[in-house]
């Protein structure tokens, strides 16, 4: 450990809670952030009715940190992040710690944030982000002689750097962008925003898509956090426009792939699971596929079709299409993507229980109606 002095804070909402990108990113740096700062490392997310990847803890050594935080009046579990590194983690209780009128008139006094167009949408992260925060403020207490930093991922937790600002401006703040909120909107509303970024009415246009509070919280964070970071250059070049705050430091988002498997020394594990897939889509579509003449198409994420590339991926497939049959093989593209549906229909899943059988060529089967006219119009081209 080098910063024996030093304690690091990370809060946001996907520790210990897998909902998206950010959830890897922290999760992927565990290693290396531990050698830097070993047992002064602690992260803080939300206690939810299900967090499968957390174990609590209840050794005596956390004695005066439970008690630090029941005297804060905070409900909380200590415990360590299931994973190799193991990381010590605090999940926290929010909706009925804080009084959220309170917070929310003291955002406008101090900070100018209008938050009456939030929703539960808005006022969720505002609870969650400034228990996490005294939760921060609290716990610095027993550590007179060290330093303390706190860092906040997303406007999600944007509040509690704004708690901090007031109340325990000693604890430097750090707040990381990995998208603006007006950006992630615009573009998923068809807004090619990187051509029109100078041209952005940020208030008129946070208002007109519906995030105004949401985007003042973000800006106020920006503004405020003794350092300002986004995730790459673009990143940093959207919030500069859309949050009229220049990033200090771009803490540019890696991949750990030391434990990702090795095709050359690992052939029977990617054969395995490559065979799982081919079983999986000759029994859902009723046909007899060779492995030897069939192409293997995935991807995965959110159902963000412009932001997670959805449209690009359809588009590239259209292009393929042609190609794909001078080639004279098959092609069975998966979707790993939750998304809004009627609902899921029975047919699929008997489907699963049959022996794959030959059937006519033609599209497969839905497992239910997508709400997407996006996902329509590009299908046609198949």
């Amino acid at each position: 450990m080098k910063n024996k002095n030093v304690f690091l804070y990370e809060v946001s909402w996907e520790v210990c809670n897998k909902v998206g990108g950010i959830y890897t990113v922290i999760r992927s740096k565990l290693a290396e952030t531990k050698k830097e700062f070993g047992g002064n490392y602690i992260l803080i997310g939300p206690l939810l009715d299900n967090n499968p990847d957390f174990i609590e803890e209840t050794g005596i050594d956390l004695a005066p940190m439970k008690r630090k935080l029941q005297g804060a009046g905070i409900t909380a579990l200590i415990g360590r992040w299931n994973i190799e590194a193991q990381p010590r983690v605090i999940l926290i209780k929010y909706k009925d710690t804080f009084d959220l009128n309170k917070i929310l008139y003291q955002y406008w006094e101090d900070f100018g944030i209008d938050s009456t167009s939030g929703g539960w949408d808005y006022q969720e992260p505002v609870l969650f982000s400034t228990v996490a925060a005294k939760v921060i403020e609290s716990l610095s207490d027993l550590h007179h002689d060290s330093q303390a930093i706190a860092q906040f991922h997303e406007w999600i937790a944007g509040g509690g750097v704004l708690y901090l600002k007031k109340k325990a401006p000693h604890i430097a703040t750090v707040f990381t962008t990995h998208a603006t909120v007006l950006g992630r909107a615009m573009c998923g509303n068809g807004v090619d925003m990187y051509k029109v970024l100078s041209q952005i009415n940020t208030d008129s246009e946070a208002t007109r898509y519906h995030v105004g509070a949401k985007h003042q919280l973000e800006s106020a964070a920006a503004r405020e956090a003794d350092c300002f970071t986004a995730v790459s250059e673009i990143t940093a070049l959207e919030a500069k426009h859309i949050l009229h705050v220049e990033p200090k430091v771009i803490l540019t988002n890696g991949f750990n792939v030391a434990h990702a498997p090795d095709m050359q020394s690992n052939r029977d594990f990617f054969q395995a699971n490559r065979q799982r897939l081919f079983d999986f889509a000759a029994r859902f579509l009723k046909k007899d596929l060779q492995a030897d003449k069939t192409m293997l198409v995935s991807t995965s994420g959110r159902y963000e079709f412009h932001n997670k590339g959805i449209d690009l991926l359809l588009d590239a497939l259209g292009e393929l299409k042609n190609a794909h049959e001078t080639m004279n093989k098959e092609m069975v593209v998966f979707f790993f993507v939750m998304a809004g549906a009627v609902g899921p229909g029975q047919r699929p899943h008997h489907q699963l229980l049959l022996p794959a059988q030959p059937y006519e060529r033609g599209r497969g089967q839905g497992a239910c109606h997508l709400y997407s006219r996006f996902f329509e119009r590009q299908g046609r081209r198949f």
